[in-house]
């Protein structure tokens, strides 16, 4: 299996997981009450390659509950 990374101008994970989400064509909705994390969280302004979305995509489902029909977790 490949890896996937984030681009150089992604500084985390949390940006990453934002942006798969929207790339996904669902959105994204970040809680936070931290200004400097709602302004990092709004900054996804970064495209993942193809590449890396269908690595992310094809990751084996896992059982996580009642949360498993999220597509960030089944890969659907």
């Amino acid at each position: 299996m490949g890896s996937a990374s984030a681009p150089e101008d992604c500084s985390d994970a949390h940006q990453l997981a934002i942006r798969y989400v929207i790339q996904l064509g669902t959105v994204a909705l970040p809680k936070t009450a931290n200004p400097e994390h709602m302004k990092a969280n709004a900054q996804v302004d970064f495209e993942i390659a193809d590449e890396d979305m269908k690595t992310l995509i094809e990751l084996e489902a896992k059982d996580y509950g009642d949360v498993s029909f999220f597509p960030v977790y089944s890969g659907k």
